[in-house]
């Protein structure tokens, strides 16, 4: 594309990087594979693409911007630093890492005048986007989200929902379907105890909203989210306050839903949304009647971006970083609002070793859930992602959160740069000793 060149990929091994520059279209003899730095200086000069092993080898080159999407959390960590002391911009695949230690990475950034951002086409940097753009017009923003990755879709005739390739059955779901008058959330919760096999909830979610409200200051409603299942045109009726007929506390939150919805109906792509404050009446009727998706008591409105095009939009945000000096997220306002820590949802005991497995970068006994934001202390609970490779140090019970006290931490490079984040953020963190509240965030805006 105009405006980005890209000639240089860094994998686990040089000739896996030259695979990945094969799959793009790059002839193999326009791919230099390099072991040294004098090779990578070599290859440069003479415009070849350049297949390398280590970030190291070359960092001393004079491009713009990394992306950093191995979404292993301490390589992340490591890549990120290295990469802004060299002097380059960073954008942030790698949402594990910046749900740890992002503000600090942001801070170190500004000081190299470079940027550390999240890239367009994750829903972290499309939601803040959203966001912001509510805000800066003046909307009162009641809740802010997206949709979970998979659709839930359901198949009427052959009574099941349909979930990323698998078949559930859902014989009570024609009942659940439509929701009456003034019994709006005992059905939704009806709904979701009917599709209880299906995961209605992941740690990606919360990590990504994680790093959305660390960007904007928004909160979750409760740490584990309602994460219920709605159809598209529920979700403004949902997500607004107790009293208006939905399941939410305040404004100001974040919320991820599950997608419902039948194999012939639009899929809300695994977008982003906000939830609007209606505070003119003819005005929202009149887009109601231009299809805008209000409430049933018209009081809020849903504005949403139906789209999640991973990678192939991130060049948008790459070419804002380097050309116009802009973020994707929330630049400077980023701070550690809330933290994406661990809570046990079986018995441990001392000597078992924490392990991160799958696609989803999960843990096995171990369900995430964002609490306020607090420095790393013994009674403090861990961030989630610090936890891989952690050491259990003494029995823990079902329903415990998991606190520095409970492990042995590797000593790995987030590590560090997790300590320097809490003393940079919060006074007194080296010394802090005292339990944080055991309160949801809710109570901390």
């Amino acid at each position: 594309m105009k405006g980005l060149s890209v000639r240089i990929a860094v994998d686990v091994s040089a000739d896996m990087a030259a695979r990945a520059l094969q799959l793009s279209g790059v002839p193999d003899e326009k791919i230099m594979v390099c072991h040294e730095e004098v090779q990578v200086t070599e290859a440069w000069k003479k415009g070849f693409f350049i297949a390398a092993g280590s970030l190291e080898l070359v960092t001393h080159l004079p491009f713009d911007i990394i992306v950093e999407s191995t979404g292993i959390p301490d390589v992340g960590a490591r890549h990120a630093e290295l990469a802004i002391q060299a002097g380059k911009h960073v954008g942030i695949a790698t949402k594990e890492t910046e749900s740890v230690v992002g503000p600090y990475l942001t801070r170190l950034a500004e000081r190299q005048g470079r940027l550390f951002t999240p890239l367009d086409g994750d829903q972290p940097s499309l939601l803040i986007g959203l966001v912001t753009w509510a805000q800066t017009l003046g909307f009162e923003v009641v809740a802010a989200g997206k949709s979970s990755e998979y659709d839930f879709i359901w198949d009427e005739q052959d009574c099941a929902v349909w979930c990323n390739s698998q078949r559930y059955s859902t014989p009570d779901l024609k009942s659940l379907w439509a929701l009456a008058e003034d019994q709006e959330v005992a059905i939704v919760s009806a709904r979701s105890e009917a599709l209880s096999e299906i995961p209605q909830i992941s740690v990606p979610d919360l990590c990504e909203m994680t790093n959305v409200a660390n960007a904007t200051g928004l909160i979750p409603d409760r740490p584990g989210f309602h994460a219920m299942v709605l159809r598209t045109h529920e979700v403004p009726t949902l997500l607004d306050h107790r009293e208006l007929g939905g399941v939410l506390q305040g404004s100001g939150r974040l919320e991820v839903f599950n997608c419902l919805r039948r194999p012939d109906e639009v899929s809300f792509a695994g977008g982003v949304f906000v939830v609007l404050r209606c505070e003119d009446q003819e005005t929202w009727e009149l887009l109601r009647g231009k299809g805008h998706v209000l409430s049933r008591s018209g009081n809020s409105a849903m504005v949403y971006l139906p789209r999640h095009l991973l990678g192939l939009e991130a060049p948008i945000s790459m070419l804002d970083a380097v050309l116009k000096g802009l973020p994707s997220g929330g630049g400077s306002a980023v701070k550690p609002h809330v933290d994406l820590v661990a809570r046990a949802t079986s018995e441990f005991t001392s000597g078992q070793t924490l392990e991160m497995k799958g696609h989803h970068r999960h843990i096995e006994g171990l369900r995430p859930e964002v609490h306020g934001a607090a420095p790393l202390s013994a009674t403090s609970p861990v961030p989630f992602y610090l936890l891989p490779g952690a050491k259990i140090v003494r029995p823990v019970a079902t329903g415990q959160l998991i606190t520095l006290s409970d492990v042995s931490l590797p000593n790995s490079h987030m590590l560090r740069l997790r300590r320097e984040q809490d003393a940079m953020f919060f006074k007194d963190a080296a010394s802090s000793t005292q339990p944080p509240k055991e309160t949801h965030p809710t109570q901390q805006r």
